[in-house]
């Protein structure tokens, strides 16, 4: 082989050269620069999370106000009963006198299967159109809140006879229920 010329030392050399600096940067800069770069994003995110804890424990005093507030307000939304029965029954009764305190008549009032901590129910009465009208408005006003899911009205007896009469209704209601504690 023979020697090389200086030119060609020179371009072996660079070539070196050029590969160490390339071995150095993966090798050492930059790793060292992208573990700058994550601790930077992690430390960021860190932050971030720290703030928004930060606002969490600063809004706590509000958070059991409001607690305090909607257990106050509970007897409004939802009927407070010792047991699912209890509470059946204290719907069966409210429905009861909504209507017979309207002049109408209830046939049947049926428990409908229901999630827990809602009692459902279908009611099937007679009663004419003012006391309907009334019976539900009764039904709905009264607290804690009625949700009507159904309601099925048959007039086929004032049809036939031409003239004002009972008609059928059937009302599916739900309304809430939490059991009391002591």
């Amino acid at each position: 082989m023979r020697p090389l010329n200086a030119r060609e030392r020179r371009l072996v050399a660079l070539a070196l050269l050029v590969a160490l600096l390339a071995v150095v940067w993966l090798g050492v800069v930059s790793p060292a620069a992208h573990g700058f770069s994550a601790r930077a994003a992690e430390r960021e995110r860190l932050l971030d999370e720290i703030a928004r804890s930060q606002r969490l424990i600063d809004q706590a005093s509000f958070w059991r106000a409001q607690a305090s507030r909607q257990r106050a307000d509970a007897a409004l939304f939802a009927i407070t009963a010792p047991s699912p029965e209890a509470a059946v029954e204290a719907v069966r009764e409210r429905i009861t006198s909504a209507v017979v305190g309207q002049g109408g008549t209830i046939r049947t009032i049926r428990e409908q299967p229901g999630a827990l901590g809602l009692v459902r129910v279908r009611v099937d009465l007679e009663a004419g159109l003012t006391q309907l009208m009334g019976s539900l408005k009764l039904i709905e006003s009264q607290k804690p809140y009625v949700l009507v899911e159904k309601l099925s009205i048959a007039a086929d007896q004032a049809a036939t006879a031409g003239r004002l009469s009972p008609m059928e209704v059937s009302i599916d209601l739900a309304i809430p229920y939490s059991i009391a504690t002591r």
